[in-house]
């Protein structure tokens, strides 16, 4: 009775899924510890490989040192160290860099300490440059004239479309003032306008209806009084 109670007991479903699955367990291990077994003949390989490739990164170094020697600045000597300003006043201060060293290394005084420019003169733009430029200024207040007076703005006060009244003042009105500095006239009328355009964007921004229009006719007077007086 015990002999065949073994037998019933070996032959229950899922007894022969475990022995399969131990059977895969112990197949898996074979195969990992397989793959960590040294192959003396892919070691080789390998080492040859990285080998070569030292060997190509040490004659491209040598070679990129050899053009950067070729291609240093003057000013640089080799086996020099870092060179640095503070402010001009420790260190190198009469060394070349990005921001002309603080003005210490250029032949005209600088716009500002941290400006390699100098300040716009008479003499910044050749005398045919100079027309062309003032001829390309006078075409931008020419066309921000004929849109400050159409009916846009205008119309999007009386209906109240803020959105668009400021959309317009910051397209091709936003390069007027540039324009007017540029072509020359009377520098307070040209002030008065500004900021007769300044009032008219935050009265938008406040949907002060009133405010808003009256800041725009006197914006249009201001400027005419600014175009007379070129």
């Amino acid at each position: 009775v015990q002999h065949v109670h073994e037998d019933d007991s070996l032959s229950r479903p899922g007894s022969s899924t475990l022995t399969m699955f131990k059977a895969v367990l112990v197949a898996l291990a074979l195969v990992g510890a397989s793959a960590y077994t040294p192959s003396f003949g892919r070691t080789a390989v390998r080492m040859s490989a990285d080998s070569s490739r030292r060997e190509f990164a040490g004659k491209l170094a040598a070679g990129a040192a050899a053009m950067g020697a070729a291609s240093a600045p003057a000013q640089a000597s080799y086996g020099e160290g870092t060179k640095f300003s503070i402010f001009g006043l420790l260190g190198n201060g009469d060394s070349y860099s990005e921001n002309a060293a603080y003005g210490s290394d250029q032949s005209q005084a600088v716009y500002s300490a941290y400006s390699p420019f100098s300040p716009v003169s008479e003499s910044s733009l050749s005398p045919a440059k100079k027309a062309e430029y003032l001829k390309f200024q006078q075409g931008i207040l020419a066309e921000s004239e004929k849109r400050l007076k159409s009916a846009v703005i205008p119309k999007a006060i009386s209906r109240k479309a803020w959105s668009e009244v400021t959309t317009e003042l910051s397209r091709q009105l936003y390069s007027m003032r540039k324009a007017m500095n540029s072509v020359g006239g009377d520098p307070a009328l040209a002030k008065t306008f500004y900021q007769d355009i300044e009032a008219l964007n935050l009265a938008c921004l406040r949907k002060k209806q009133e405010v808003a229009q009256a800041a725009y006719e006197k914006s249009v007077a201001d400027f005419d009084k600014f175009k007379a007086s070129l």
